[in-house]
């Protein structure tokens, strides 16, 4: 009976240590602003991977996937600011409804080391933190955006006139000052769109097309413009309630993100927009001129669109962000 009672004391014991182990491995929940195992998640998903590989025991991410499956796009920073979400990943054109000055993402000119030491990371970091929010890190950097054009719209200069186009908030301003007419739609409608004729282009880079769009797709306007702003957030109130030493292993690991992508998304985009000259498509390339106007455009739709909707903070963002 001893031996009994004794081996039922070491077994709850165990029982015991086992359950006040998992008790205290912290859970949060994760999201993306695009859909799960797109291209513009995978690097986020990646480091969902790595941080319940490394963090085993201490800390687990449940990533719940992307919009639009969980959602729309533009309620997904929303609910982390209200706590439904820990961690996100997101692009600041989608969530402009939360932080107007969001949009000024795209604008920048500078690395994200230069405007982390200059207090262009700062400044934006604190209007972030007014919303409940905590940016850690950039993991896209050096993808420009493209005017994609079907085969019977192509233009030899910055004029769009008489073009209907599919856009997102990124660059609705930038087309419409050009004399485009856009319809905002979801990503998932691009291919419909195109190859019914409803719509004669779409913004979009050269990294993360999706099937089929090749088939509606004839011409990849140069220069890009703006640049792919993908930014990892936490809820800054969960943030803040993490010990150090997880915080430290998120931030590690959104950092490595930021850090690979300065050096090698500039590269990898070079690339891939070869092998879409490869496989059919056809470059329109603008004169010098031409393209000074194009890029001058763009640039100054983007800041006139932020200083409208933040007149305060959209001059001092732009003088941490541009280079000009």
């Amino acid at each position: 009976m001893k031996n009994i009672a004794k081996t039922t004391a070491i077994a709850l014991a165990g029982m015991i240590a086992s359950t006040a182990a998992t008790a205290q491995e912290i859970q949060l929940q994760a999201a993306s602003c695009f859909p799960q195992g797109s291209f513009f998640s995978k690097r986020f998903e990646s480091m969902v991977e790595e941080i319940n590989e490394k963090g085993a025991g201490k800390v687990t991410v449940n990533y719940v996937g992307g919009a639009p499956a969980i959602g729309s796009q533009l309620t997904v920073v929303q609910k982390v600011a209200q706590g439904v979400y820990d961690l996100n990943s997101c692009t600041g054109s989608y969530y402009q409804n939360v932080l107007p000055e969001a949009d000024a993402w795209k604008l920048l000119e500078r690395t994200p080391t230069e405007i982390r030491e200059n207090g262009g990371w700062d400044y934006m970091n604190n209007l972030h933190n007014g919303k409940n929010l905590e940016v850690l890190a950039r993991h896209h950097f050096g993808t420009k955006f493209h005017l994609f054009l079907d085969k019977n719209s192509a233009i030899d200069g910055p004029d769009l006139s008489g073009l209907h186009l599919r856009t997102a908030p990124t660059y609705t301003n930038f087309f419409k000052s050009l004399g485009a007419t856009t319809q905002d739609t979801s990503i998932t409608e691009i291919f419909t769109l195109m190859e019914n004729g409803t719509v004669k282009g779409y913004g979009w880079p050269v990294l993360g097309h999706q099937p089929g769009w090749e088939t509606v797709t004839k011409y990849r306007v140069e220069p890009g413009f703006y640049d792919v702003d993908l930014m990892i957030m936490a809820n800054k109130r969960a943030w803040e309630g993490l010990p150090q030493d997880v915080r430290d292993l998120i931030a590690e690991e959104a950092m490595k993100l930021e850090t690979d992508a300065i050096a090698n998304d500039a590269a990898l985009n070079a690339s891939v927009a070869a092998k879409q000259v490869e496989n059919g498509f056809e470059v329109i390339e603008f004169s010098e001129e031409d393209a000074t106007k194009w890029l001058s455009a763009a640039r100054e739709a983007g800041w006139e669109g932020v200083a409208a909707n933040s007149p305060e903070h959209g001059p001092k963002l732009r003088s941490f962000f541009a280079t000009e």
